[in-house]
């Protein structure tokens, strides 16, 4: 079975995630590894990595109920 290796990247959102709760979404994970890492996270960066991420089993998403905060659109 192929080994594989996370980026310092795929750590920090993983680690993100961790402190954030089953509940984290995109814009949460790169705000807290913003906050704790002083690390300036571009959105598209972010869902890349998690889609990596999740290709490989070690997340899993689910695409929430669109809300008026954010325009209608729902979080994954």
């Amino acid at each position: 079975m192929p080994r594989h290796l996370l980026t310092d990247f795929e750590l920090m959102i993983l680690l993100a995630i961790l402190r954030i709760g089953d509940d984290a979404y995109g814009v949460q994970i790169a705000r807290e590894i913003e906050s704790t890492g002083g690390r300036r996270v571009l959105l598209g960066a972010a869902y890349a990595a998690l889609d990596r991420l999740e290709r490989t089993g070690l997340v899993a998403s689910t695409i929430g109920r669109p809300s008026p905060e954010r325009g209608g659109r729902a979080k994954r």
